[in-house]
């Protein structure tokens, strides 16, 4: 396995943490509008189905969403702290916002990019090298390099 496999996988430990997050928040979003907009029924003799669905049943899941995003949260917070720690050793500070972009804040390179004020093509190679040069171990606090 070359270094780039294994510092994704490093970095992939988190990376988990921050998608379900992500999904989570999204799902929970969506049904604080859906119950911030909710407004008498509209009676217009159409069949409904037989299931009722009720404000209370929305709020009940907005509340376990609530409990489940704390709850990863809580769970990911020393993976996060480990892996922010680990790059703050990094010598090349461009190198640490990169990764700390990508991987803590789950951005993709071109925004990355404008927000480190370098080219997408600039980034991905600064990405790429220290992704190739450094080995990243959850054993070490500093990154090891070739």
């Amino acid at each position: 396995m070359t270094y780039f496999e294994e510092n994704k996988k490093y970095f992939g430990r988190y990376q988990r943490y921050v998608n379900q997050i992500e999904r989570l928040t999204e799902r929970f979003n969506e049904l604080s509008k859906k119950i911030s907009s909710t407004h008498s029924n509209n009676l217009d003799g159409m069949p409904r189905s037989s299931k009722v669905h009720s404000l209370d049943d929305d709020i009940i899941e907005l509340d376990e969403l609530g409990h489940r995003i704390n709850s990863i949260k809580k769970e990911s917070r020393s993976l996060r702290h480990e892996i922010t720690n680990t790059l703050d050793h990094l010598d090349n500070p461009d190198y640490s916002a990169i990764l700390e972009e990508r991987f803590i804040h789950n951005k993709p390179m071109n925004v990355i990019a404008d927000e480190i004020y370098r080219s997408e093509r600039q980034t991905a190679r600064l990405y790429s090298k220290v992704m190739n040069e450094y080995r990243f171990d959850k054993d070490s606090d500093a990154p090891l390099s070739n």
